[in-house]
């Protein structure tokens, strides 16, 4: 049965140009350091290197040089921005007081165009972020 209505079709386009506009505005930068950096809890895998391609293809992440995700809950990486940080004020850098457990994955010189490989090193270690809003949204470094 058809929709029935003043402008069915008309309903239809503005909800396509609403979706089309949406692809278009950027991704909150928080959700995309998520993204990019957090696994919590940690994605099971039977070795690092297979653990860090398997995250960065699963996530469709640029095949860049170094990827670091960081295995905390995202409540404790915010405090970083807060009393579990020591910051800097004018340039939104903050260094966590407490040290994470994360993988650190570097790409390996196996790889090729479209098929990126990394070997993966886990450890603990303290981080800079920069923060918005206390939250944060971009990984500076390892400390």
């Amino acid at each position: 049965m058809a929709p029935r209505g003043p402008c069915p079709g008309l309903f239809l386009l503005l909800v396509l140009l609403a979706a089309g506009l949406a692809q278009l505005i950027p991704q909150d930068s928080y959700q995309k350091f998520l993204r990019e950096h957090v696994d919590f809890p940690k994605t099971n895998a039977t070795n690092a290197h297979r653990y860090c391609t398997t995250l960065v293809r699963r996530r469709g992440l640029p095949c860049n040089p170094t990827h670091t995700f960081i295995h905390a809950h995202p409540g404790q990486l915010n405090s970083i921005c807060g009393s579990g940080g020591a910051c800097e004020r004018r340039q939104y850098r903050c260094s966590s007081t407490a040290a994470y457990p994360l993988t650190t994955c570097l790409l390996a010189r196996s790889s090729r165009p479209g098929r990126c490989l990394y070997r993966g090193r886990a450890q603990t270690r303290r981080i800079r972020v920069r923060c918005r809003q206390w939250r944060p949204v971009h990984f500076e470094g390892l400390l």
